[in-house]
């Protein structure tokens, strides 16, 4: 006998989005305020985590150099170490961590479209990286640093923008 029930699909919501459908059980403000704390908590463990990350992508920088092709997985590595120490450094108010990681990643980026490998230019970059990752650069982005971004920008200005322009 046959079956005379029509089969409906039905859409059954992911535990995602019940989740996201949910009432916060706590305020935003409350949220925020709870955020800044943790970061707070963890802020001394911030300089142990900067420099295991920048002795990983020294030894990246290093390979990264040594191959003649470019782009390359280690300077892929080199760019996604720089991002972290980028990302770390804005969450911990290190304003000068930020502005020169953000710069290595754009050279890095640039040296990708380019085809093109710059140890010199990548450990320089490093380098200014080791020393602004330090307490007595925390939040001065701009500040003293300035002739060093200068500097930096110069290094990565020698290579076209991604569209093809320079800079």
């Amino acid at each position: 006998m046959p079956n005379s029930k029509t089969n409906e699909a039905r859409i059954v919501p992911t535990r995602f989005t019940q989740i996201a459908r949910q009432k916060p059980t706590i305020s935003r403000n409350d949220a925020i305020e709870a955020g800044q704390s943790a970061v707070t908590e963890l802020e001394p463990e911030y300089l142990d985590w900067v420099d295991g990350l920048l002795r990983a992508l020294w030894s990246a920088v290093e390979k990264a150099g040594q191959d003649e092709t470019f782009p390359n997985p280690h300077g892929e590595e080199a760019y996604g170490l720089s991002n972290q120490i980028r990302n770390l450094g804005a969450t911990f108010d290190y304003e000068a961590v930020t502005h020169v990681a953000d710069s290595f990643c754009e050279l890095i980026h640039r040296l990708n479209e380019a085809g093109r490998n710059d140890a010199h230019a990548m450990r320089t970059h490093l380098n200014a990286l080791r020393l602004v990752s330090t307490p007595t650069f925390k939040r001065d982005g701009e500040g003293e640093l300035g002739a060093l971004m200068g500097a930096l920008r110069q290094l990565v200005d020698h290579y076209p923008e991604p569209d093809g322009n320079t800079a």
